[in-house]
């Protein structure tokens, strides 16, 4: 797409890196400072593991702002899942729910945690198999014109639940939640392994705004028993009013 087009976001709207992210790269720096001045005995109270820990966080909440697009599938601004129309979920049976130690029902996470920014290690959708679907309703109706894929951040835990992670998957627009599948606007391989967070740009076959969008997972990267998918994100065009210009955007 070339430069200046609606898919290059203005600058001056991307989110501003946050003091959290500013604070932990000043103890990043520190750290390195004092392994230069040779100070290895101010470090005997730090393990490695916690220095590691310092640079995955660092890295998480970098990460956070690689997308600078609005999202019209976050649940905060109005995006819902239709469940009527979504692949049950994979019911936990080891992890229940208690009261006065008896067991009421078995655990079960809602489709609708991929509609929200925290992606914590074990806060994803999980279905069984490797193939599954969800139909969104999206915030306000959009020209659709790319989706983001995201699983979850770390260097350990993301290596361990590649396995799980969804690998080919398709998209669909619906103009009425009624529609059967709605217009295809394409397919995606989510490489998990190489970027944690990736953003594809669809097809622009569609005349007019969408309200739904469905996504089809194919397959993941090798799990028997089941998929899991951490968080999904749309972004476009929304509609314009009579002046012009374009509804407000959701930032996150």
């Amino acid at each position: 797409m070339p430069a200046g087009s609606k898919m290059d976001p203005p600058l001056a709207k991307a989110k501003p890196i946050s003091a959290s992210v500013i604070t932990y790269l000043r103890k990043t720096k520190e750290l390195r400072k004092t392994f230069a001045a040779g100070e290895r005995s101010a470090l005997l109270c730090v393990p490695s593991q916690a220095v590691q820990e310092i640079i995955d966080h660092v890295v998480e909440k970098v990460e956070e702002n690689q997308v600078p697009m609005p999202d019209y599938a976050l649940k905060s601004s109005g995006a819902a899942v239709i469940h009527s129309r979504t692949s049950p979920s994979l019911w936990n049976t080891k992890g229940k729910v208690f009261l006065y130690s008896l067991p009421l029902v078995d655990y079960v996470r809602s489709p609708e945690v991929i509609l929200e920014p925290d992606n914590h290690p074990g806060n994803c959708w999980p279905f069984p198999g490797s193939q599954g679907h969800v139909l969104i309703k999206l915030s306000v109706p959009i020209t659709p014109r790319a989706v983001t894929m995201d699983h979850v951040s770390g260097s350990a835990f993301h290596r361990d639940s590649i396995p799980s992670a969804p690998k080919d998957f398709a998209v669909y627009g619906l103009k009425e939640g009624r529609e059967e599948k709605g217009t295809f606007l394409g397919e995606f391989t989510f490489l998990a392994a190489l970027n944690p967070r990736q953003t594809f740009q669809l097809k622009n076959e569609l005349s007019g705004v969408v309200k739904y969008i469905r996504l089809e997972v194919l397959s993941n990267w090798g799990h028997p028993d089941y998929t899991c998918l951490y968080r999904f994100r749309v972004h476009g065009d929304p509609p314009k009013d009579d002046a012009g210009r374009g509804v407000s955007f959701i930032w996150q």
